[in-house]
């Protein structure tokens, strides 16, 4: 076995693939030789990260499109888009979430907490029952969904964002249940902290987020989009063929060890 990731015969698709995370994740697909089709709200945002990624990837291998995860049909028109482009996904990144607006539990609206799980948890699943079926009919694909340690933990100042990413994984492992047999798997990362606008108001603080990542990361860091990135690619390839059901986190040890005592 090679351990090198090549992904050149695949197409995947990624989802909120202009900035931070997503950004970093369609990179380094691009680098592993993928053909890689991206969305984000505002098509003209979409076509100048094209052209960007244009000048050190071949044009051909992008495909950019406006679509929103508060809109399903803009979902599903841009997957059907992807396969009469290129025939088929091979891979499916859900990245795309909606932070919503928090607040102490008593302010927020139930319209409101519904509106934020329809994009989190009911449209995510309803793209991935969208391509899935696809992918069982040949026999492969990979399907990855992004959770949170907001899913793991808690977060009183946002209870609706932080419920909607623990039902991702319930639906990453009930969906793995479904399709094992197929050949297709389903797996759901976990990010910490890592550097991306979202997460801007704690290291572009005057400390750098110096005293919270102390408090809170084991490893003392802030992670990178581009391992979050390594290992969308990872479970793409064949190296990770037999891997599925997986909740893996790639949060610097905080999840499994905690704050740091003493």
């Amino acid at each position: 076995m090679t351990l090198a990731i090549d992904l050149s015969n695949q197409v995947a698709l990624v989802t909120g693939g202009t900035g931070g995370i997503g950004r970093g994740i369609v990179e380094v697909l691009l680098s592993a030789g993928a053909k890689v089709a991206f969305c984000a709200v505002d098509q003209a945002e979409c076509d100048a990260v094209a052209t960007e990624l244009g000048k050190d990837h071949e044009a051909s291998r992008i495909l950019a499109m406006a679509a929103d995860l508060n809109d399903r049909d803009s979902l599903f028109a841009f997957a059907d888009r992807v396969t009469e482009t290129w025939g088929g996904i091979d891979t499916l990144i859900c990245n795309a979430a909606d932070f919503g607006v928090g607040g102490h539990p008593t302010e927020i609206e139930p319209d409101r907490y519904l509106r934020l799980l329809q994009a989190n948890v009911v449209n995510n699943f309803a793209l991935c029952t969208h391509v899935l079926p696809r992918m069982e009919a040949r026999g492969t694909g990979s399907v990855v969904l992004f959770s949170s340690v907001a899913g793991v933990s808690t977060m009183p100042a946002n209870v609706p964002y932080g419920s909607s990413k623990a039902a991702i994984m319930s639906m990453a492992r009930s969906l793995a249940a479904q399709y094992a047999e197929s050949g297709v798997r389903v797996n759901c990362i976990v990010p910490g902290l890592i550097k991306s606008m979202s997460s801007r108001p704690v290291w572009d603080s005057p400390d750098g987020g110096a005293a919270y990542i102390k408090r809170n990361i084991p490893m003392n860091r802030i992670g990178q989009p581009e391992e979050i990135a390594a290992l969308c690619a990872f479970l793409a390839s064949p190296l990770g063929a037999y891997i599925t059901a997986a909740i893996i986190p790639v949060d610097g040890g905080r999840i499994g060890i905690g704050q740091k005592v003493g």
